[in-house]
């Protein structure tokens, strides 16, 4: 496939740019608070896809606009919760219905490359949920309020977080968060070991996230990274097999040039030049077990 040009896709809601192999993706509807529409949703989704697949990129880092009044507000409940719900869905019935902040969840959550939150405000809700948790490593501003409201309004945890919140920082502190509906900042002990580095002023934030993006993007095989990252989150839940998987996974990638490469400037006292492309792993990734959720439609 040709290379995509991200300023040209008709993004309404996000501005993708590439920063060398690092890509900044930017919440773009400041007026509006950041609230997630399904306009953004889309947007989200289609870019990381592209990202995921686009040799260019080694790092995606997500944040704000400098000045926006939050990173992102949570859901835009001006319609009521209806809105969330398509009419095709509705028609089908209660099973048909795809979270749209799972689905980005789901997005970010399955891009092979370094998925970097930069948090620069305010995150409510989906703005958590959706936009956080999947990433790999997240960054914040200290005074940053962030809130799990869901109880609070009348409805459930969405966005895959259910999942996701309690395996990052375990069950009992998630069970905290959701059932009281907390607002919590993100020193709380609640959120413990969440976030890779806390800074002191909102300015701050974007700025140490791409410095590590692109630090990550310079030092580190991509090929490598899509591995730990699945053995991480697509292992088995006993030793034994988890140590047949990660023993499967040296054997093939001690035999890479990335490999050979890394060892050499080791040696070598020199900065690493890796080259694989994630198109190496396609023989035998996905390892696990792929589950379709589109609905499949029952009414004409």
């Amino acid at each position: 496939m040709s290379l995509p040009d991200y300023s040209n896709l008709g993004f309404t809601a996000i501005r993708v740019e590439l920063d060398g192999a690092v890509a900044v993706v930017t919440l773009a509807r400041s007026n509006e608070r950041n609230t997630f529409v399904q306009a953004l949703a889309e947007d989200l989704i289609k870019a990381y896809d592209l990202l995921d697949r686009d040799d260019r990129v080694r790092a995606v880092v997500l944040t704000a606009e400098h000045n926006a009044p939050a990173f992102c507000s949570g859901a835009d409940l001006t319609g009521g919760w209806d809105t969330i719900i398509s009419d095709k869905a509705e028609k089908e019935g209660e099973h048909a219905h795809r979270d749209s902040g799972g689905q980005v969840t789901m997005a970010i959550f399955r891009c092979r490359k370094i998925t970097i939150a930069a948090v620069n405000g305010h995150a409510v809700g989906v703005g958590v949920t959706g936009l956080q948790l999947p990433c790999d490593i997240r960054f914040a501003w200290a005074g940053a309020k962030l809130a799990f409201p869901f109880v609070r309004r009348g409805i459930a945890p969405e966005a895959c977080s259910s999942y996701l919140l309690p395996r990052l920082i375990g069950h009992s502190r998630a069970t905290s968060l959701f059932i009281t509906g907390a607002t919590v900042t993100p020193d709380s002990p609640l959120l413990s070991g969440l976030y890779h580095t806390i800074l002191p002023r909102r300015e701050e934030v974007f700025p140490a996230a791409l410095a590590l993006a692109k630090e990550l993007a310079a030092n580190t095989s991509q090929t490598a990274v899509a591995v730990s990252k699945a053995l991480i989150w697509r292992g088995y839940d006993n030793i034994e097999e988890q140590h047949i998987v990660d023993s499967r996974a040296i054997r093939i990638l001690a035999r890479s040039p990335d490999a050979e490469e890394g060892a050499l400037s080791f040696k070598q006292r020199r900065a690493p030049k890796f080259a694989d492309k994630l198109e190496r792993l396609v023989p035998w990734m996905p390892w696990w077990r792929e589950i379709s959720v589109n609905y499949r439609k029952s009414k004409l």
